[in-house]
């Protein structure tokens, strides 16, 4: 605040009144702004539904919470806030009505483009209009050129805002430059080619350089496949969509075939139009024949002027061809529509006349017959026979199940067991639930009957009778829930899971049914309201004194014995997990600990030199099996060749020894040597035996 002081008295006075018409300015527009809320009712707070807030989906409230925040993704929310002015949202109702926009200027361009390049007077009347409603259609193209390249698109489930990354996904396309080459300015050519220079003796006019604005017609394609999803009459529009792309055809048609007589002479033979003759000489009846013939021509149903020479023979047998072709497809495609259109009558139809015949041919009483069919038409009447299960059957779980709370919304809100229910029990008793509908006098139910279902009252009115099926116990209105007690299965029930009362239809009735392993089955997750249900059993039960006490506390005993049992076991099998889980944690430390000596012993056997000698021949021998064969084989021939060597060596020591002593004359004893020898005895001259050592 202290700045803007500071600024305020520094600033000249000449600012002055720049800054009033600023504070102006702005307060008009918010003065706009507010005045467009009040006129939108966009300010209006609507009474808010507590039933359907509760059962709403998170997603579809945290994207209403983002789009009136203005923001996405955080990846794609710009930091300043200008890209997201630069980008549009392709879901919003505001794209689909500019759409709209743009294909009426595009549908402009296609009739009148083509219809003033060739029928001069109606180019030259109204000058100013056309003027005002070309350049107007040229200003639409150029913003449309800016939205189409700022349009969002989802990456990875996410729309994308940011304009840079827009823009350049919009040039990756291949459709850019039809947008590019509609806007090129080609009318500076009427400097040069003024457009009131068009006459029925100069065709065609000026106008015809606007042709280009026909490549914007992919948006025009858009609109229709947008506006065919969206509507609730898809086969009505595409009927629509038809016929207007027949007129079109034919009008191209009747200006071609007006374009060709100017080619070849007007009046020059009874083919091409005669302009001769002042009523020949007005627009209206120039187009009038044109149209009229191109109809004839294309659709192949009437008789036209026969052609006289070439050109007219090629042009006529072109269109005849032309219209064969694509006639006979809008005719076929037609057909098909309309029958869509009845395709569910006419199954009902089918199906209905087949309990007919069955009926007629086992032979069944009128009166039984009579309400057979009475029943055919009050389904028909109320839903048209539709089979729910099977339209939606191709949307997900969560979708089907909100369709089908707004849908019933009514019933729902007044099932006492649905006011305080959880949102998916909700869901998932919403899926399972069949309507079935009864006629007047029907029993739904019967007392003794075994149990299976549970039904909530739709519509209708039904009486809970007595066995005497006269007097009525009480009547039974929309919202109103029978039958729990059967599919309950509380213990201590006197008669089982049997009926206890007769319910009977007073009019039609559109009953939903519930059976009893759906209830079982959707129940088993959501214990308290298993527990609601069967309180309210008992309750019923004891009413009526049917529930044996004793029975249903020694049930409950055990019940609550089981599930402490159960509570106990779980809480065994989770002790031992955790116990399994240290042991396993031990044992990966053990067996971390066992590998850190391991590698501490392979370091200290490879510091010592023989043992590194020793590993070296290990690893060598674990290679190369056949050298470390050849080197032991090497060796153990070198071992034998040290032996013999050893071994002659002593021999020769022993025969020296052996001499001497002879010579000399004594006799001692000399040892045999070893390696195999053997020693005999000998004499010497003195008779002292010697001792020979023999190799």
């Amino acid at each position: 605040m202290s700045h803007c002081r500071c600024t305020r008295h520094h600033t000249s006075t000449s600012a002055e009144p720049s800054t009033g018409r600023r504070g102006k300015l702005s307060s008009l527009r918010r003065s706009l702004n507010a005045l467009r809320c009040r006129i939108s009712k966009r300010g209006r707070s609507k009474p808010p539904d507590q039933f359907l807030d509760k059962f709403s989906a998170a997603s579809a409230t945290s994207d209403t919470r983002l789009h009136q925040a203005g923001c996405v993704a955080p990846q794609a929310v710009p930091s300043d806030g200008v890209c997201s002015r630069l980008s549009v949202d392709p879901s919003l109702p505001s794209h689909y009505r500019w759409l709209s926009v743009v294909s009426l200027a595009v549908l402009y361009n296609i009739v009148f483009v083509i219809g003033r390049a060739v029928f001069w007077e109606l180019n030259k009347q109204a000058s100013v209009l056309w003027w005002i409603l070309d350049y107007l259609c040229d200003f639409i193209y150029l913003t449309d050129t800016l939205v189409h390249c700022h349009e969002g698109y989802l990456e990875q489930g996410l729309l994308v805002r940011d304009a840079p990354k827009l823009r350049k996904h919009y040039f990756s396309k291949q459709r850019w430059w039809l947008d590019v080459v509609s806007m090129l300015p080609t009318d500076l050519a009427y400097i040069w080619w003024a457009p009131s220079s068009c006459a029925a003796t100069r065709l065609p006019c000026p106008i015809i350089v606007r042709i280009n604005r026909l490549l914007r017609l992919p948006r025009m394609w858009e609109w229709f496949d947008r506006t065919e999803t969206a509507t609730g009459y898809p086969n009505a529009f595409r009927i629509c969509k038809v016929v207007l792309a027949i007129l079109v055809l034919i009008h191209w048609n009747a200006c071609l075939y007006f374009a060709i007589s100017y080619a070849l002479g007007f009046s020059t033979d009874n083919w091409v139009y005669n302009i001769n003759g002042p009523k020949n000489l007005t627009l209206s009846r120039q187009y009038i024949y044109s149209f009229y013939w191109s109809t004839l021509t294309l659709t192949t149903i009437g008789e036209t002027p026969t052609p006289e020479n070439d050109a007219e023979y090629l042009f006529v047998v072109a269109d005849f061809l032309a219209g064969v072709l694509i006639f006979a497809t809008i005719v076929g495609n037609i057909g098909s529509m309309i029958s869509n259109m009845n395709v569910t009558r006419v199954e009902f139809q089918n199906r209905m006349d087949g309990v007919k015949q069955y009926m007629a041919f086992r032979k069944v009483g009128g009166e039984l017959e009579a309400r057979v069919i009475r029943w055919f038409a009050y389904t028909w009447a109320q839903s048209g026979a539709l089979d729910e299960e099977r339209v939606l059957a191709a949307l997900p779980d969560k979708l089907k199940a909100e369709i089908a709370i707004r849908v019933h919304m009514d019933t729902l809100r007044q099932v006492r067991i649905f006011q305080d229910c959880e949102p998916g029990l909700l869901e998932a008793l919403v899926l399972k639930l069949k309507l079935q509908v009864f006629s007047p006098g029907d029993y739904i139910c019967r007392k003794g009957d075994v149990g299976k279902e549970m039904y909530i009252v739709k519509r209708g009115s039904l009486s809970v009778v007595a066995d005497d099926g006269i007097t009525v116990l009480a009547t039974l209105g929309a919202g109103s829930v029978f039958g729990e007690v059967s599919v309950l299965e509380i213990a201590g029930n006197r008669t089982g899971n049997r009926r206890t009362a007769n319910v009977r239809s007073i009019g039609y009735s559109d009953l939903f049914c519930l059976a009893k392993r759906d209830l079982w089955e959707t129940l088993a997750d959501y214990p308290e309201a298993r527990a609601s249900l069967t309180e309210r059993g008992c309750q019923l039960l004891r009413k009526d004194g049917l529930l044996d006490e004793a029975v249903f506390a020694n049930a409950q005993q055990t019940q609550d014995s089981l599930e402490s049992g159960v509570a106990r076991l779980e809480q065994t099998v989770e002790n031992l997990n955790l116990r399994l889980a240290r042991l396993l944690a031990e044992y990966s430390a053990s067996q971390a600990k066992l590998k850190q000596r391991i590698s501490k012993l392979e370091d200290r056997v490879q510091k010592s030199p023989t043992s590194r000698t020793e590993v070296k021949a290990h690893q060598l021998q674990l290679q190369h099996p056949g050298l470390s064969s050849a080197s032991g084989a090497s060796g153990r021939l070198r071992t034998q060749r040290r032996k013999s060597h050893s071994s002659t060596t002593t021999t020769t020591a022993a025969d020296e020894s052996l001499t001497t002593v002879t010579a000399s004359g004594t006799t001692p004893t000399v040892a045999g040597v070893a390696d195999g020898g053997t020693s005999t005895g000998t004499s010497t001259g003195n008779g002292v035996p010697a001792r020979q050592n023999t190799l």
